[in-house]
């Protein structure tokens, strides 16, 4: 058995071997070569993407590893290792991940301190929602508990830093729920109001999003309203003219997914039912714009699950963010 470095006549075998196994051994969706070699391959910008193959002695390509690499972070993150069945308990996988540690090392532009499986992973994998007419989600949070990869990763050092649960709900019959709809009537007597953002009516969503302290939120929502056509519908929770919650942006993907970035509150406004009304809120804005479903995923400990069920969405995948640490 050789192990070495993707090469470009090495796509096609590479992809094959991953269609042949995803959206039934895995969960993943299967990708035509081009996209394949986009996901996987294609350089981006201050990435740098790590593939190994291993190969039989007969140039069949049996193994497949890859993993990133992020300019100025001392974290790198494995993406995928798969075997094929007949050459599994062999130990192809097990040399695959040390030859792919070892590369995502040597390649560093500075010492690693842990090997992550986790959504940062800037390569990011779509995966099938089980049960479901090919409905998906574009970011798969860690290693699917239920997958023989799980175990594989624990016996190779890897431990579980936080259980991913992802959530789904069909909105064909999406309503919003009579005791939602009663906390969203009594928001007036607070001088509170749901709705659309609108800059020449509202402030604060700059402070909102300090108070929230998610720069990816800052970058999603604040770069979708800086577009000329002033970005997609943003839904907001506003007192007396003061942003002081949000989701969104309101679109709908190509999949027929509604799209979800992200939902906060003010840490100031927590008592007023405002994130299950902004939640409703944003389920039946996509219904009613043509999503068929939507999904998303949080932690298994993070109170807004509370949210996401209170609206009807079930737990159809669990994930564990892993990491190992890089001995010295």
């Amino acid at each position: 058995m050789q192990m070495q470095r993707v090469t470009p006549s090495d796509i096609a075998q590479v992809a094959e071997l991953f269609n042949r196994y995803a959206e039934q051994e895995v969960v993943y969706k299967k990708l035509p070569e081009a996209e394949f070699e986009h996901t996987f391959i294609t350089p981006k910008q201050q990435v740098k993407k790590i593939n190994l193959t291993a190969k039989a002695e007969t140039g069949e390509v049996i193994g497949f590893a890859s993993g990133s690499l992020v300019t100025g972070k001392d974290i790198a993150y494995v993406t995928f290792v798969l075997v094929d069945k007949a050459h599994r308990r062999q130990g192809v996988g097990s040399r695959l991940l040390a030859a792919l540690e070892a590369a995502l090392q040597q390649e560093a532009e500075q010492p690693l301190h842990k090997y992550q499986m986790i959504f940062f992973n800037p390569v990011t994998l779509t995966w099938i929602v089980p049960g479901t007419p090919g409905h998906d989600h574009p970011n798969a949070p860690g290693v699917d508990v239920a997958s023989d990869a799980y175990i594989f990763f624990k016996n190779q050092g890897y431990t579980d830093r936080v259980f991913q649960n992802s959530f789904y709900l069909p909105l064909e019959h999406f309503a919003i729920q009579p005791q939602v709809r009663e906390k969203m009537n009594a928001l007036p007597q607070h001088d509170l109001a749901i709705g659309f953002y609108d800059p020449a009516k509202h402030f604060g969503m700059e402070a909102l999003l300090e108070d929230l302290g998610s720069d990816d939120w800052k970058k999603e929502i604040l770069g979708n309203l800086a577009r000329d056509n002033g970005g997609d519908p943003v839904i907001i929770a506003e007192h007396k003219g003061k942003v002081v919650g949000f989701t969104g942006p309101i679109r709908v993907q190509e999949s027929g997914r509604g799209y979800f970035a992200g939902i906060g509150v003010h840490s100031q406004y927590r008592q007023y039912g405002l994130g299950k009304s902004l939640f409703s809120t944003l389920c039946q804005s996509l219904k009613d714009i043509g999503a068929g479903y939507m999904t998303l995923f949080t932690g298994e400990t993070n109170p807004a699950r509370r949210i996401y069920q209170s609206a009807g969405f079930k737990i159809v995948k669990t994930w564990s963010d892993m990491e190992k640490e890089v001995l010295s």
